[in-house]
């Protein structure tokens, strides 16, 4: 990064070189630390605006209260703070967006104390959406267990519990595979290791429900309630592994992922091993969304402009 790429730092914007730590602030006080990836699209208007972020940074405040410590900044703060770093950053096209917290100042013991304060980092840098590509990739179905809710909460998204995800992408790429499909102690499937799972059995899109052990996916929301406006028949449930050798289609969706198609499991196509119509069009559906493309030919209604939040004014 260049030396005047500004970052945000719990209520200042200081150059990236100098958002520096002490070694001693990271080890055992990492473990708490919890994070988000936000995107921010070009829209059909040109402008640039940031999806959910309302609903990203609210996610993040609720792990820094499940992992039992303190943020001295509201969510309107946070808020405000992004899109003026964004303004800093002078950025206008496709844009990720990484705030993250610690603990703050230096801790020598074991683990971090409950009630500690966070402080808490912004970070924006470009990116390429793969809306509208026809990018595709290959899973397999891990070794590694899913934890479960009797371990951590899965919905708490920290940095310690992407250690799972890590094993199982290492292991995945060792066998030839793209990312990991994770099942859980019932043996049902979960998902993937940075991305929510789903898919599709006689026209339906299924993706998991929350008490098998995955992220509350705000991707996931926003793609399960574009279906039902869309008329794309919906369930979520329990899904056996099994299913995905009768899987017409496989999906993984996510804010990184966003809608991406899985076309080989295990070594096995995905019905056809190509792009199925109903992840086409969810993809379709969630392409015009991020980017505010009306509903109407006209133009005279925005997709879902509530998700959409204007960097410049």
């Amino acid at each position: 990064m260049p030396p005047d790429h500004p970052v945000w730092r719990s209520g200042t914007f200081v150059p990236w070189d100098r958002a520096t730590v002490h070694a001693s602030s990271v080890g055992h006080a990492s473990v708490s630390a919890s994070f988000e990836g936000v995107h921010a699209y070009r829209g059909a208007d040109g402008g640039l605006a940031v999806f959910r972020l309302h609903d990203h940074l609210r996610r993040m405040l609720n792990s820094i209260s499940w992992a039992d410590l303190v943020s001295p900044w509201s969510l309107e703060e946070l808020v405000e703070a992004t899109l003026e770093l964004c303004r800093r950053n002078d950025r206008h096209e496709d844009t990720y967006i990484r705030p993250w917290c610690f603990a703050a100042g230096v801790h020598r013991e074991q683990m971090v104390p409950a009630g500690t304060e966070v402080e808490i980092i912004i970070d924006v840098w470009p990116f390429r959406s793969k809306l509208g590509t026809d990018t595709t990739a290959k899973a397999a179905v891990s070794s590694w267990t899913r934890f479960g809710a009797n371990a951590m909460p899965p919905q708490l998204k920290a940095f310690s519990n992407y250690h799972n995800g890590r094993l199982g992408t290492n292991e995945a790429r060792a066998r030839g595979a793209d990312w990991p499909i994770f099942v859980n102690q019932e043996g049902h499937l979960t998902e993937s290791s940075g991305a929510n799972l789903a898919i599709v059995r006689d026209g339906v899109l299924v993706t998991p429900w929350l008490a098998s052990g995955v992220l509350d996916g705000i991707t996931r929301a926003t793609v399960l309630q574009l279906c039902r406006e869309s008329g794309v028949p919906t369930e979520v449930r329990a899904i056996g592994r099994a299913e995905l050798l009768q899987a017409e289609e496989v999906l993984f969706i996510g804010t990184a992922a966003e809608v991406l198609p899985i076309v080989e499991v295990d070594g096995r196509p995905v019905g056809q091993g190509t792009v199925g119509p109903v992840t086409a069009r969810i993809a379709g559906l969630y392409h015009d969304a991020v980017r505010g493309k009306a509903r109407t030919a006209d133009g005279a209604r925005p997709f879902h402009p509530e998700w959409r939040i204007p960097v410049w004014g």
